[in-house]
């Protein structure tokens, strides 16, 4: 049964019973003030003054087109308000390729509500238990030439516009009416021509509202973006840097080989091996002692023939490349090595389409009635290395055993290493006086691994504004959808491959036919769903005299249908997909809400604001909250204080509190937790070593244990999130040409819903293996059971749950400075410096843990100081400008030790500041020529210096702190064309 939400806050209640009443009580017949009043995000009740008590900033059409940047949402993650929690659709992103959305203060998309002209659009159909994704908002399907202007609102707001917008509001507000046709091209590349975007829109539109009584207007956006391969990067960063760190890593078994080489074992011509009955201990080979599981150690038999001899061990690839250890093996002479870095991504390819139209129609002088319409298509296409199976040696003792994975229901599949028998037509013993079942190491090469996204989202709004009996009106019926498709291409199937290998169908070192590499995989397909149809209506009206103005009311109310639908193929289900695992969601809900706000002006000087929101959700229950806010103008037209005080929420998503079923891999990298049971200060006490076993979530400091997977379930009892929010900060203008804002402000987030951290399931466990031992999955196979030890084989998942934690809390500073020069002969001048600082940003988990200090840390991605400085100038014909935009450094969990080490390694990123993720430095030039009338051509350069100081790594060739996205392009250039056709 839906639980009761206590009624809080009490706030004015009463007060807003009593004033509703009086309005109602008003007559009709009332005369309607004719001035002008515009809508402003953060209110409800349409204004004169623009400047209402909540903290606003607008980007305009003319900002967002003169900005620089490549994209609406480049231009978004570039506000100092953005933190890098938002999903950047340049690469993968988790469980959905393709997506943006975006984050404010460091709350994730969770906490951000993201509206179109003040109403929400359905969120993307999918699976994502990461935290901060909740729901997934897509931003990318906006067209830009809709767009008049976009609001961010920086305090919280569910109390005007309901769930999720408790660290504050992104509202695009599209183009009510437009005549005449505009059309926009647009290229980016960096300065290799790397990475280019190409866009093109047309708008247009006709008719006149106020003389023929309607207006149609329209537009479409086009945009493609070519991939980026990592080995296009190379010119990037500092390489002889980061090979010198990696060189300097190497010490004993260690290898630190320089990057752009060939480094993988496994390749299209297979490595093969014999299969013996134990891989424990070590063998002498070429003068080293090397382990027996080692691909190079003494169960070596050779390479399959046909390797290109820029890739062969002893051609093209020294035995001893540069950076192995001065104990390491050497390689093993003809084997076939293959390049990750030529065959990895940095920035997927993406083709989108978008397009709007909308009519009004003027029903009488007062009402209007409208109708949107809004499509997209966005297609993403992620090139992944060729997949493999695998990389290390297995015995008959282990089955031999290479992929585990989980099911559903909680049992484990589980893939044997590729082992060719006597007389397939593969094996190179047949025929020999040692003929034998060979193992194989082997890299699909010749099998596409695409992954493809597709979403797809329409939005259909139908609706009525204008004035009633005195009342500013706005009511509407919405229909928004999203529907997407995942398809990762030619994953290898358990069930095909086994029976492809005893048949050898599937040729091993040759290049295959499509129906011999149909015979081991097919693709592996996820679709989903999302869907919110609603019914609203707001109005507005004054409603007396008070010192300061006339006193106004806004009443509201929607009613909201939700749906949610992820459903992978049967062969997901089955979990025939080796290594993957199938997540789902099915969900529907209904929500009601009633809303109200008053402004007050009480003096001439001082306005108050209040609302409160009453919402019903069918799977939780009720919510109420509230909002007070004020404006002072201390000294009119040069100093004024604001201020608000807010409660927020955030309804669990379908996904987390519906039917839902998902598995993913989770790790922990603040220190490495053991299981109590297999490891002995430090060490695996099996025979041959478990690396989980004193590694379970995979610390990467430690060993190549890896992600552990993990089998996640929703939870019917959750309860929403709630926020609480402050914001106080002042206007001061000093003289016409100088304004300045500083805002300061406060937000708690509490009953914060998360997956269960793998690292408190563990120390659960460990401290009571009983109580607790249905959280952990254990390898039930006798075989990798300790000597004597009933089901003590080694952990291969865990199983975590929603559910609602402690808290997160933020508080600091947005600061904006502008300055605008008189005109002279030479033009106009001006300059803007706006930014923000992060004071704190703290997290509790579990009660009476510790409290995280993330402000300033590389695993909140939040830093202390990001700004931006601007100095702009404009003529009659040209215009330019240039910007410095600056992030702080950030402080990793491995800088302490890095800074305090006298390795050879972090000697050198001390030397370098390499144990910090780098302080951000980067500036920009841009400019645009108005000379020709009706054409813009504007220009920008991005990243003049080529700057890679935000490596997440020491300075390195491509990974970078923007992964997946254009700023790890480096230097790069935009160029637009806009013309107004007569």
């Amino acid at each position: 049964m839906p639980r009761t939400r206590p009624m809080r806050p009490h706030w004015f209640a009463a007060a807003f019973a009593l004033l509703a009443a009086q309005a109602q009580a008003q007559t009709a017949t009332e005369p309607v003030n004719k001035i002008e009043r515009v809508e402003v995000t953060g209110s409800l009740i349409k204004r004169i003054d623009r400047a209402t008590p909540s903290v606003v900033q607008s980007i305009t059409r003319e900002e967002i087109r003169s900005s620089g940047y490549a994209t609406v949402d480049e231009m978004l993650r570039a506000n100092s308000a953005v933190d890098a929690s938002s999903i950047q659709d340049g690469a993968a992103s988790g469980f959905v390729g393709g997506l943006s959305t975006i984050s404010l203060r460091g709350f994730g998309s969770q906490g951000t509500l993201v509206l179109i002209n003040g109403r929400r659009i359905a969120p993307v159909g999918a699976v994502d238990i990461n935290f901060g994704r909740g729901s997934l908002i897509n931003t990318n399907t906006i067209p830009k030439g809709a767009i008049d202007r976009i609001d961010i609102l920086k305090d919280g707001a569910s109390a005007l516009y309901g769930s999720d917008a408790m660290a504050g509001v992104i509202n695009y507000v599209l183009r009510k009416d437009f005549q005449g046709l505009e059309g926009n091209v647009g290229y980016s590349a960096n300065d290799q021509g790397v990475g280019a975007q190409k866009t093109g829109g047309l708008t247009f539109g006709f008719g006149n509202i106020d003389t023929q009584r309607f207006n149609v207007f329209g537009g479409i956006d086009v945009a493609k973006r070519d991939s980026v391969m990592h080995s296009e990067l190379k010119d990037r960063g500092d390489q002889a840097a980061y090979d010198r760190y990696l060189n300097a890593t190497a010490s004993g078994t260690t290898n630190g080989l320089t990057r752009f080489t060939p480094d993988s074992v496994a390749s299209l011509y297979s490595s093969y091996y014999r299969v013996p009955t134990s891989t424990a201990g070590s063998s002498t080979v070429n003068g080293a002692s090397v382990a027996n599981n080692s691909p190079f150690g003494a169960n070596y038999l050779g390479t399959l023939p046909g390797c290109p001899a820029e890739l062969t061990v002893g051609k093209g690839v020294p035995l001893r490349p540069v950076g192995l250890g001065p104990t390491g093996p050497s390689l093993r002479d003809g084997q076939c090595r293959f390049n990750l870095d030529n065959a990895d991504e940095a920035i997927s390819a993406q083709e989108r389409v978008s397009g709007m139209l909308r009519g009004t129609f003027a029903l009488s002088n007062d009402l209007t009635a409208y109708a949107d319409v809004m499509v997209s298509k966005t297609k993403t296409t992620e090139r992944g290395a060729p997949r493999t199976l695998t990389t290390g040696i297995f015995s008959t003792a282990t089955a031999p055993t290479a992929v585990t994975w989980p099911k559903l229901d909680g049992t484990f599949l589980r893939q044997s290493a590729i082992v060719l028998p006597v007389g397939h037509p593969d094996n190179p013993t047949n025929g020999t006086a040692n003929a034998q079942p060979v193992q194989l190491i082997h890299r699909f090469e010749d099998v596409p691994a695409n992954d493809i996204s597709t979403l797809q989202s329409g939005r259909f709004l139908l609706g009525l504004e204008g004035v009633i009996a005195g009342w500013d009106v706005d009511a509407a019926v919405m229909h928004s959808k999203q529907e997407n498709e995942r398809v990762q291409q030619n994953r290898l199937r358990s069930s095909k491959l086994t029976a492809s290998i005893a048949s050898g169908t599937y040729r091993f070192g040759k290049v295959n036919t499509p129906e011999a590499i149909a015979s081991i995989g097919s693709d592996a397909i996820n679709t989903g769903d999302s869907t919110i149809t609603s019914v609203d209506a707001r109005a507005s009206r004054e409603l007396f005299d008070l010192p300061g103005g006339r006193a106004a009311i806004a009443l509201g109310a929607e009613y909201r249908q939700e749906e949610l639908n992820s459903i992978p193929d049967a062969n997901y289900l089955a979990g025939d997909y080796i290594g993957l695992v199938a997540n789902g969601a099915s969900g529907k809900r209904k929500a009601s809400a009633a809303f109200s706000e008053l402004s007050l002006p009480v003096l001439k000087q001082l306005e108050l604001q209040a609302a409160l929101r009453f919402e019903h959700y069918s799977d939780f229950g009720n919510s109420t909250t509230g909002k007070l806010g004020f404006k002072w103008a201390a000294i009119p037209s040069m100093l004024a204080v604001r201020g608000t005080a807010a409660t927020g929420f955030r309804a669990p998503s379908i996904s987390q509190i519906g039917d839902s079923y998902l598995a993913s891999f989770h790790n922990f990298q603040d220190y490495a937790v053991v299981d109590n049971l297999r490891c002995n200060n430090g060490v695996s006490r099996a025979d041959p070593p478990v690396l989980r076993d004193c590694n379970v979530l995979g610390r990467t400091t430690t060993n190549a244990a890896g992600s552990i997977p993990t089998v996640v379930s929703a939870n019917r009892n959750l309860k929403p999130e709630e926020s609480k929010s402050f914001t106080l900060g002042v206007l001061i203008s000093p003289s016409k040409e100088i304004d300045l804002s500083l805002d300061a402000w406060y937000f708690r987030r509490n009953q914060e819903i998360r997956v269960q951290r793998g690292v408190d399931l563990m120390e659960r466990f460990n401290a009571d293996p009983v109580a607790y031992a249905a959280s952990v999955i254990r390898d039930p196979n006798p075989a990798t059971w300790l000597p004597g030890v009933q089901n003590s084989g080694p952990i291969l998942a865990l199983v975590r749950q929603y559910g609602n934690f402690q808290y997160t809390k933020t508080a600091g500073l947005d600061y904006e400075l502008n300055v605008r020069l008189p005109a002279g002969n030479w033009g106009k001048f001006g300059g803007k410096l706006s930014g923000s600082y992060t004071q704190r940003f703290d997290q509790l988990v579990l009660a009476g843990g510790t409290v995280d200090r993330l402000a300033g840390t590389a695993t909140a991605d939040l830093p202390k100081t990001k700004a931006t400085l601007e100095v702009n100038w404009k003529g009659e014909e040209l215009s330019a400008w240039t910007r410095y935009n600056h992030q702080d450094a950030l402080w990793r969990t491995t800088t302490a030790g890095c800074l305090s080490s006298t390795t050879a390694a972090n000697v050198l990123l001390q030397q370098d500041n390499g144990c910090f993720v780098g302080r951000e430095g980067t500036l920009d030039f841009g400019g645009a020529y108005r000379g020709i009338k009706d054409l813009v051509i504007s220009a920008s350069l991005l990243n003049v210096t080529n700057s890679y100081r935000r490596a997440t790594n020491i300075p390195s060739a491509f990974t970078y702190w923007d992964a997946g996205t254009t700023a790890q392009l480096g230097r790069r250039f935009n160029v637009s064309v806009d013309y107004v056709f007569k």
